[in-house]
């Protein structure tokens, strides 16, 4: 992707995304878990992971223990909304590539 495309930003965040569902990933199978065990098993690096965690647990998704990162109750109630709001983005991102695509054939 060109340094200077107009979705540099998008594909920043959506690699915090990614980054932030592997953490998810990782507490859904391992909780409690800390910063090294999830970048052993993520491979991300661990300061990335504290990143993640720090706004995954401001976002009220995970609380730190003295164990390691877990996931609240709130992400539990949260889950079918989560499901679905990515839904939708992904429904929005393939309205904005058709879009870009017909207008791009057009020319």
């Amino acid at each position: 992707m060109d340094k200077n495309s107009i979705f540099n930003p998008i594909k920043s965040d959506m690699e915090t995304l990614k980054r932030h569902i592997s953490i998810i990933q990782t507490l859904l199978r391992e909780q409690p878990v800390g910063i090294i065990r999830i970048a052993q098993v993520t491979k991300i690096p661990e300061h990335k992971i504290r990143y993640s965690l720090r706004l995954l647990e401001k976002q009220g998704l995970i609380i730190p223990s003295r164990e390691g990162a877990i996931l609240t109750p709130e992400f539990v109630e949260q889950r079918e909304s989560l499901a679905a709001d990515a839904r939708d983005i992904a429904s929005e991102l393939d309205s904005i590539y058709q879009t870009i695509k017909t207008t791009l054939q057009k020319r």
